[in-house]
């Protein structure tokens, strides 16, 4: 009757323990998730500078931030 006693505590301290671990999963998910109306940025592949992602011209060499940009990288 003991070990059973010490079984059922051990398992009760077990599921706390994985609850408790799930629990912190989720919070530092939420945490991480972006913001609500965040805009993607990317980088120009000829001159470096920060842009939106939907207002980047695709290159077969990377995006760029004009078309300029983009004829003076690609042949």
């Amino acid at each position: 009757m003991k070990f059973l006693l010490l079984f059922f505590i051990f398992m009760v301290l077990l599921w706390q323990w994985r609850h408790a671990r799930e629990q912190k999963v989720k919070r530092s998910e939420r945490n991480n998730a972006p913001a609500p109306g965040t805009i993607e940025m990317v980088r120009c592949a000829q001159c470096g500078v920060h842009l939106p992602a939907t207002d980047a011209l695709k290159g077969t060499n990377g995006l760029y931030c004009s078309a300029l940009h983009r004829q003076a990288r690609e042949p």
